[in-house]
């Protein structure tokens, strides 16, 4: 957030329900649905003086996609100016890249769905580390975004994921007279969300494929190289 802010950018950091230091729900397992929190998106863009740029990354960028494209419920395409997924959880769900990973690392796939399941991320750096981190992330670095994990990890879960690939998955399509512009970015040596998962999105938005960072790992807002993923989305800010 200080890179844009001090470039002139302001700048918002969105706290879901039940996440982060958001009020926590008592009796539930999950925070919302992808519909529910794209309306709590929507009804924080409405308080701003003007269209903003959503950058999310990971699941929150299917949050992101349900809020731009809406559902039966939901009003489609609001007027944003743009719209960054890093490393996004692609528009049909992980299903497809949950399938490659197993078929190319079957037993590292079984540790990622485990750790996913369990969270056992939370308590291990070094899952952590293999996870979300480049391999040459400094111990210090590492340390600190591990700890700011422990310390701000919700026990309720964004959103319930049998319910959302029953019922919220795929995306439609976006209509003719979506004009969006989008950008799509991933990291090459990302374990979550791999490049083909990536262009896949880039594909439904109407893109002819995703940024593909070199050396960068699933936390690229995080990781070691950093400036990398930053200086990109500037340089496409720019050209809006």
């Amino acid at each position: 957030m200080p890179y844009f802010a001090d470039r002139g950018h302001d700048t918002y950091a969105i706290s879901f329900r039940s996440q982060g230091k958001s009020d926590r729900q008592l009796g539930v397992k999950s925070a919302g649905t992808l519909a529910s929190h794209a309306a709590d998106l929507d009804h924080f863009v409405s308080t701003l003086d003007q269209p903003p740029v959503i950058i999310a990354h990971s699941l929150s960028g299917l949050i992101a996609q349900r809020y731009v494209l809406g559902d039966s419920t939901a009003k489609p395409h609001p007027q944003i100016a743009g719209l960054v997924l890093l490393a996004s959880a692609p528009p049909a769900g992980n299903g497809s890249l949950v399938g490659r990973t197993m078929r190319k690392r079957p037993l590292f796939s079984i540790r990622l769905t485990w750790g996913f399941i369990t969270r056992s991320y939370s308590r291990s750096q070094s899952l952590f580390k293999e996870m979300f981190m480049s391999h040459d992330i400094p111990e210090q670095d590492l340390q600190r975004w591990f700890k700011l994990l422990q310390d701000n990890m919700s026990p309720v879960q964004l959103v319930g994921l049998s319910y959302m690939n029953k019922h919220e998955l795929p995306m439609p399509t976006p209509p003719p007279s979506f004009n969006t512009p989008v950008l799509v970015m991933v990291g090459d040596q990302d374990v979550v969300v791999d490049v083909e998962a990536a262009r896949e999105t880039a594909q439904h938005f109407g893109q002819s494929d995703a940024i593909e960072l070199q050396g960068v790992a699933h936390d690229l807002m995080l990781d070691t190289r950093w400036p990398t993923a930053t200086e990109a989305i500037l340089q496409w800010l720019c050209s809006l």
